[in-house]
């Protein structure tokens, strides 16, 4: 049995090799532990969200001014987040970024532009500062990639982990598999990262392509889904992201849009964001996508972004950075025969993710305290996995905080026993099984993995989406819950299907999650981040809470807490092992039939 596996022990195991994956891989190795990045990409430089480049970058600079400090931006959070938010971690994470942005300068990484040789900010997103440095981030995510190798980091690339190894509610590795190579590995480690972003290919989009997503299609939710299994404690799950994108195009470049002046029009020509926010183009992005919906659901589409009336020095820097998210978007202009420097371009609403809920710093995933760590002893969650994020500056924060968390969990003693946890086999070997098995499903039982989302998209779209109701919620959580029965008919005719099997199961899952999550929540919230419309009102008096969600054996358990405390409330202290084990202190929810 032994000799189907290779077996590692570590310090620490980094589930993710994206930003937030390798911001808290840097800290670690410098701290001198043993890591090890399991990833599924090819190439560590250019994998994760940002892996072909970013143009921006969210930042408190502390430069002078009074809205360049962590305590002005602070005092807005709760209004930019509706109230709904960890103050506590995210008090952590703004105070963070002035040092965790000079250590990524120290990577190599130039956020100056050099048509002035300065660094060059814009507003966006209803923020109440100009915080967003607009540059040129083609090698940002390489040069951060380069740190975690010139450091020696251990990388696993095309490297898919399956599940979390835990031994008295406390990780202590996990099981991976290579789908190039078939290669098993049992990874044991102190501590775990899980830094594998958000939940794509949710729901369906305009093209009508999976991976054409606004974000990275194989952010597929699968710490998410590895972490609930474990048993951490999940929040925000019925909170949904969507964005505008050229029509027929999931990019992304919407901030780029709107902060440098774009204007949104409706078919008669109508600048109609100012009937729905103050703000007009520069509220949160969240309400932005509402508004178009609906314009939509008025009659008023299509809708478009308007540049004409720009300056030319700025169309040309929008023209010049066209490519730097997403490097095939010139071309798609051109194909398309579309001129943003003449005419308005149509745009669509995107796909939805669970991401970050159009609002900066309240995160949908696995709850995470100052440190990073969650409700299970020794594992981390850093990104858009955790419930503080905010784009690819929150992912390079909260990883870093995350990497320094672990070190100092480590360094003080907690779980630095002289030997790592056996690990168990018959357990690791039947999980091996029930995986390798969906390469043996009968020709006559199969079912394929693309049918199986396609299904669930579908689901999510029809009875979930971003205009819900206790009916259509229902309806899908039976649907999704039939699904999941169907999860052993996926047939994988080879090594590289068997992961894309896996990130089915856990969109499924994901998708489970966010409709319990959705249907306990009854007041609507922050725009299309969570609209029911037999609840239409915001609740502020019963619904100012989280909605958390956790293991609860055959069904997804729901509670609800305070938004004035802490998550981490909801954690308890295991003196033991100086880790976190779960406490009840909220309201259960009941349970769906």
């Amino acid at each position: 049995m032994a000799d189907r596996w290779t077996f590692l022990d570590t310090d620490v195991l980094v589930i993710g090799g994206g930003v937030a994956g390798c911001m808290a891989a840097i800290p670690a190795l410098e701290a001198g532990l043993d890591v090890v990045v399991c990833e599924k990409g090819k190439v560590l430089d250019h994998c994760g969200s940002v892996g072909c480049g970013v143009d921006h970058y969210l930042t408190i600079m502390e430069s002078g001014p009074e809205w360049d400090t962590p305590e002005f931006l602070l005092k807005h959070v709760p209004e930019l987040t509706d109230g709904i938010v960890d103050m506590e971690v995210t008090s952590r994470v703004i105070h963070e970024m002035p040092r965790v942005l000079r250590r990524i300068e120290s990577f190599g990484v130039n956020f100056k532009d050099p048509r002035f040789n300065d660094y060059y900010r814009l507003r966006s997103f209803g923020l109440p500062g100009t915080y967003h440095i607009n540059f040129d981030g083609t090698e940002f995510k390489k040069n951060i990639g380069q740190q975690v190798r010139k450091l020696k980091g251990t990388v696993l690339t095309r490297t898919m982990a399956v599940e979390l190894l835990t031994v008295d509610g406390r990780v202590c590795g996990a099981l991976a598999f290579n789908f190039r190579t078939g290669k098993w590995f049992a990874v044991r480690a102190r501590a775990v990262v899980l830094a594998a972003g958000e939940v794509n290919r949710i729901s369906l989009n305009a093209s009508g392509m999976p991976f054409d997503s606004w974000h990275c299609p194989y952010n597929t939710g699968d710490a998410q889904a590895m972490g609930y299994r474990a048993g951490a404690l999940l929040a925000n799950m019925e909170f949904v992201e969507t964005t505008l994108t050229p029509k027929g195009f999931s990019a992304q470049g919407l901030n780029a849009l709107v902060s440098e002046g774009a204007h949104f029009i409706n078919k008669r020509g109508e600048r109609f964001m100012f009937k729905y926010d103050d703000k007009g183009e520069n509220a949160r992005r969240a309400v932005i996508a509402d508004a178009v919906i609906n314009e939509y659901l008025l009659g008023n589409g299509p809708v478009y972004a308007d540049c004409r009336h720009l300056p030319e020095d700025v169309l040309d820097h929008m023209e010049a950075t066209l490519q730097v998210d997403r490097y095939t978007m010139p071309a798609f202009y051109e194909q398309k025969e579309l001129n943003f420097r003449e005419e308005p371009v149509e745009v669509s609403i995107s796909e939805l993710s669970i991401r970050r809920s159009g609002v900066y710093f309240r995160g949908s995933g696995l709850a995470v305290d100052t440190a990073g760590q969650t409700s299970v002893g020794g594992l981390f969650a850093a990104g858009d996995c955790a419930t503080v994020s905010g784009g690819i500056a929150g992912a390079s924060v909260v990883g870093h905080i995350a990497g320094e968390g672990v070190a100092s969990l480590l360094e003080n003693g907690a779980g630095a026993q002289s030997s790592l946890p056996a690990v168990d086999m018959s357990l690791a070997e039947d999980i091996r099984s029930r995986a390798t098995a969906h390469m043996r499903v009968h020709e006559a039982q199969r079912l394929s993995w693309k049918t199986f989302e396609d299904r669930v998209r579908r689901t999510v779209t029809d009875y979930v989406g971003v205009r819900r109701n206790d009916k259509g919620l229902r309806l899908a959580l039976e649907t999704l819950r039939a699904l999941a029965v169907d999860e052993r008919r996926l047939k994988a005719d080879d090594l590289h299907e068997l992961m894309r099997v896996h990130e089915s199961t856990s969109i499924r899952l994901n998708a489970e999650l966010m409709a319990e999550s959705a249907l306990a929540r009854t007041e609507t919230r922050t725009g299309s981040s969570h609209r029911r419309l037999d609840h239409p009102d915001t609740d502020d008096e019963n619904w100012r809470k989280f909605v958390v969600v956790e293991n609860g054996g055959d069904r997804p358990r729901v509670e609800t807490l305070p938004a004035s405390d802490p998550l981490s409330s909801a954690f308890a202290r295991n003196s033991g092992t100086g880790g976190w084990q779960r406490r009840r202190t909220g309201s259960e929810v009941a349970h769906v039939g």
